[in-house]
């Protein structure tokens, strides 16, 4: 893979590479966009019919937009990765874990959009040919094909894809015409769900689709050139982008009864064109989630060749699809959507409240290796965020709400027994100095 990626995700971008806002809120918009969604989508209609999954929908894409927010401009106004950001709060070394919770959520999606990638493969095979191989052995040559691409051809699948998404947008939208030729907007409408009392987890389990892009904001961020455009990429991407993706697929779900995405447009007699658009689709998809996963890595393994990291969270998240990892989504959203918000909610504190903005410190490594207030804050926050979800015990009925807000006392409440080990108060305009925002950072021990 590129040297380029690893660069990039360890220096400043400069203003002459920055974009507007609906350039960054696009890219999100069409991250949302994937079979794990629709799927999330489907189910969540099966349990609380179209009206009151617009309610759940609508309700976390606002949280998600709002909750971007902040993320973006720490991200616009550093000019930083989320990677680099980390280090800032938790330390040179003390990131390490934070990224490595990251990875390991990367890793997760991978593997889950592997494993429906495969029973997406099964039924388009037993549509096609009236019988189909394993499921297992689909996700097995699937996901070798998709480390493959990742590994050697990721620039071109990357710029494919900016075509696949319109056009999978294009598809769906045809879906959902065509599904109300056989039914009404009043009898969609209409259709109650089996379990109206799964309102909360589904708003939980819609946030936890998200909330590490969330999370990761600053990395598509950092270029957005003010204020302003991280606002409207915020609501583009995480609100009107969260709230189209997820709706789309309700209608012809909840029309057909089906709520694999290849059923029901095999129901509605378009097999073939399903088939070439979704498996493009979640192709280049799960090639950028491979990607991204063995980025979070090699920023704890920097000694490690790239190629060789990306074949092994290839195995390994192969593996955890073959095993039926899926059987386990909706719980896989619920938990991330309790053990991810302390990260983002720890770093806007640092910024936003703290006021701890000399990041030119992280590019020059002045920065110590363990920040322990923020580790142990972090520590805390996630394993009473884990308990009270365990024990169903709710401040604002949403565990993602309550692991975000709860981390704050805990944060500062820690920095006032572990100050700072250096003086990271100072700002500068821009925050980076230029010679260092042009610089790549090298990766050695200082």
């Amino acid at each position: 893979m590129s040297n380029y990626f690893a660069e990039s995700a360890r220096t400043a971008v400069r203003e002459d590479e920055t974009v507007s806002g609906w350039s960054v809120g696009i890219v999100i918009f069409g991250i949302c966009l994937t079979l794990p969604t629709l799927y999330t989508s489907a189910i969540t209609a099966e349990q609380l019919g179209f009206t009151g999954t617009a309610k759940a929908v609508g309700l976390a894409s606002l949280i998600l937009a709002v909750m971007s927010i902040p993320a973006a401009i720490v991200g616009a106004q550093t000019r930083l990765s989320s990677y680099l950001i980390i280090e800032f709060v938790f330390g040179r070394r003390g990131s390490n874990f934070v990224n490595a919770l990251l990875g390991l959520t990367l890793l997760g999606w991978f593997a889950v959009t592997a494993g429906f990638f495969g029973e997406t493969l099964a039924i388009a095979c037993e549509n096609q040919f009236g019988s189909s191989p394993p499921t297992w052995l689909l996700t097995l040559v699937s996901s070798a094909l998709i480390l493959i691409t990742t590994l050697f051809g990721f620039k071109a699948l990357d710029r494919l894809a900016m075509f696949a998404v319109p056009l999978l947008i294009a598809f769906l939208i045809y879906a959902s015409h065509l599904a109300l030729t056989d039914a009404t907007w009043s009898t969609v409408i209409n259709q109650q769900g089996n379990d109206p009392a799964y309102f909360a987890t589904a708003v939980s389990t819609i946030i936890g689709v998200s909330i590490v892009g969330v999370v990761l904001m600053p990395d598509l961020s950092r270029y957005a050139r003010s204020t302003r455009d991280c606002i409207s990429a915020s609501i583009l991407g995480n609100g009107i982008g969260n709230v189209f993706a997820m709706l789309i697929g309700v209608i012809p779900a909840m029309v057909t009864g089906l709520l694999d995405p290849m059923a029901y447009m095999s129901a509605l007699g378009l097999a073939a064109s399903a088939f070439v658009v979704l498996v493009f689709a979640t192709w280049t998809t799960n090639s950028v989630n491979l990607y991204s996963t063995s980025l979070a890595v090699a920023i704890i393994q920097p000694r490690t060749s790239e190629w060789k990291l990306t074949v092994t969270c290839g195995v390994v998240g192969t593996s955890l699809a073959m095993i039926g990892i899926t059987d386990y989504f909706i719980s896989f959203l619920e938990w991330l959507s309790v053990i991810v918000p302390p990260v983002a909610s720890i770093y806007l504190t640092d910024y936003f409240l703290l006021k701890q903005k000399n990041f030119a410190l992280t590019l020059h490594h002045a920065l110590p290796d363990y920040e322990r207030a923020a580790l142990t804050a972090w520590i805390v926050a996630t394993g009473l965020s884990g308990f009270a979800f365990i024990t169903e015990f709710s401040l604002l009925s949403i565990p993602s709400l309550d692991a975000l807000i709860i981390t704050v006392p805990i944060y500062l409440l820690f920095r006032k027994l572990w100050p700072a080990q250096l003086d990271r108060t100072h700002e500068s305009n821009p925050l980076v100095p230029k010679a260092a925002a042009e610089a790549p950072i090298h990766t050695e021990e200082p």
